[in-house]
């Protein structure tokens, strides 16, 4: 029988490695997913989600509700990844979100974004984002998070997620629409 995350997290918070093993183990791929949008280089995402990581071995004692901890760490990894980002010089590597080739990764044909649209044009415009607006288009659809979960991540209620997301997404389809 597998151990709930709830017991993970509150024996990881108390110093057990194997707990914490098995958090990496559960929830790595996901936190190398979203900073893997947000910073579009493979290094840069490595680098955020082990930082993301770091953090989480300080401070799992400060997790509200050990149950959703998967919301909580990939929170984290999207404020790392933006904060390496901001932290970057402009000219990273020209990959895109697109290019991603994680196992699980949702292909672009299941994009609200994509349907009909030449992938070129979807990888020039994502690539225009800065990395809060990427880091939202990554938790909600890489991550699949809620919009009170993405609110929490990104310091903003679940109505302004839910607000940004709607006219992010009105703005990427108007310049795939004019592309």
């Amino acid at each position: 029988m597998a151990i709930q995350a709830g017991e993970l997290v509150r024996a990881a918070a108390m110093g057990d490695e194997a707990a914490f093993t098995e958090l990496v183990a559960r929830h790595h791929r996901d936190l190398l997913r979203v900073a893997y949008v947000i910073c579009r280089d493979p290094a840069l995402a490595e680098d955020a989600a082990q930082a993301a990581w770091a953090i989480a071995w300080r401070r799992l004692g400060d997790v509200k509700e050990p149950s959703q901890v998967r919301g909580w760490l990939v929170a984290v990894a999207a404020n790392e990844a933006r904060r390496t980002m901001r932290s970057r010089r402009p000219h990273i590597a020209e990959i895109s979100v697109a290019d991603i080739e994680l196992e699980g990764v949702p292909d672009l044909r299941s994009d609200p974004l994509a349907d009909g649209i030449a992938s070129a044009d979807l990888r020039r415009v994502l690539a225009s984002l800065d990395p809060t607006d990427r880091a939202l288009i990554a938790l909600r659809y890489v991550a699949e998070l809620s919009s009170d979960e993405i609110g929490r991540a990104l310091g903003m209620s679940s109505s302004g997620a839910r607000g940004r997301l709607s006219r992010l997404l009105v703005r990427l389809r108007g310049e795939l629409r004019d592309a």
